[in-house]
């Protein structure tokens, strides 16, 4: 009987000869299918049996295949296609309504292209005539193709498009409250700037969770348009910073609105709901990170797509209870929100009344007297 491995490598040759002879996504699809059954005959056991924090599962076949064609991409949902036209969609509609938009593009994962489809946007708004400035907080900057040559002056890079770096600003506060201030400094306004494209929101970590919001509802009203990408968890399957106010917030401040992408994990078929860190020691070796670790832990750590169900994100050596995770806002109905304290206290700082009916469009299901929170 072949092995896995052996089984991955043959059809993974036919999946590329017909892309090539075929130019048929449909031909691609099909051969896919084909591998990810036939690879499964050859598993040694179903993943529902994997040890949830072994670095030595074997990667699921479709994941395996996608990462030898380099098109880890196509396991994203909504394509980004489909993502560009829903987010011009809602800007057009938004500006049209009078409001300025706020849009989020956001994902429970890692390896879901975020930084891509914002970028896209950028771009796509630019051929439009908007003027754009990108920005990132300093805790985005990582090795030195990211780095400027003045402590606010980065670049803005998606694996997708590596040699195409956008240059940003970088918020050396790391803190969303404090961009007004650094961009009235360098007399950056609406008069000069339409479109904030702010990436990883939620290493913005210098600020408490209703200054992010306050934050982000200042460059609104100043009349900057934004769109915005971060990460609704962290490693350890908590709420990354401020995520979940700024999801909860969404759902009722108008002219906001989120876009969700998703991927797979990288070891089963079911949807990634976490980013595993695993750390690199200096002699190679290798382990998953544990929950006690720092948040922030530049260049000493990757980070791949796990389901957090049979494929944990993280170790919990001291703990003694179960580890819950607590669901996005953008999941909950109106009672469960009523009923969750912190959600509450958000809402009621910020003045904003909800209506116990369901929340297709947020500026025409809730007000906010946010006009505090602005200057």
């Amino acid at each position: 009987m072949p092995t896995r491995q052996a089984t991955s490598c043959a059809v993974a040759w036919v999946v590329i000869w017909y892309v090539k002879r075929d130019q048929s996504e449909t031909v691609e699809i099909f051969y896919v299918e084909e591998y990810a059954q036939t690879s499964d005959q050859f598993a040694h056991y179903s993943w529902e049996h994997h040890d949830p924090y072994s670095l030595d599962v074997p990667k699921h076949p479709l994941y395996l295949l996608r990462e030898q064609t380099n098109s880890l991409d196509k396991l994203v949902t909504p394509t980004p296609d489909l993502l560009q036209q829903q987010l011009a969609t809602a800007y057009r509609m938004i500006h049209a309504s009078g409001i300025t938009p706020v849009l989020f593009i956001h994902a429970e994962s890692m390896q879901t292209e975020k930084t891509k489809n914002m970028t896209l946007f950028a771009w796509q708004m630019q051929q439009r005539g908007v003027r754009t400035l990108f920005m990132m907080p300093a805790h985005a900057v990582g090795d030195a193709h990211q780095r400027g040559e003045t402590p606010d002056a980065g670049f803005v890079v998606s694996r997708a498009f590596p040699h195409k770096k956008m240059p940003a600003l970088v918020v050396t506060s790391n803190s969303l409250h404090a961009i007004r201030d650094q961009l009235a400094a360098r007399g950056i306004t609406p008069v000069n700037t339409d479109l904030l494209c702010i990436d990883e929101i939620q290493l913005f970590t210098e600020q408490t969770p209703l200054e992010a919001i306050a934050g982000l509802l200042q460059l609104q009203q100043a009349g900057f348009s934004i769109v915005m990408n971060g990460i609704d968890y962290d490693f350890k399957a908590d709420p990354f910073t401020h995520m979940h106010h700024v999801l909860l917030m969404a759902r009722f401040l108008p002219g906001w609105q989120t876009f969700q992408l998703a991927t797979m994990c990288r070891h089963c078929s079911h949807p990634a709901r976490g980013s595993r860190r695993v750390l690199t020691f200096p002699d190679g070796r290798t382990h998953i990170a544990d929950a006690t670790s720092p948040i922030v832990m530049p260049g000493l750590s990757h980070y791949y797509a796990v389901c957090d169900i049979f494929h944990k994100s993280c170790t919990r050596l001291s703990a003694s209870d179960e580890h819950t995770r607590p669901p996005l806002p953008t999941t909950l109905t109106l009672e469960q929100i009523h009923q969750t304290p912190w959600m509450q206290d958000t809402l009621a700082h910020f003045a904003v009344t909800t209506f116990a009916h369901p929340l297709n469009v947020a500026s025409s299901v809730a007000r906010a007297d946010i006009t505090g929170y602005m200057h």
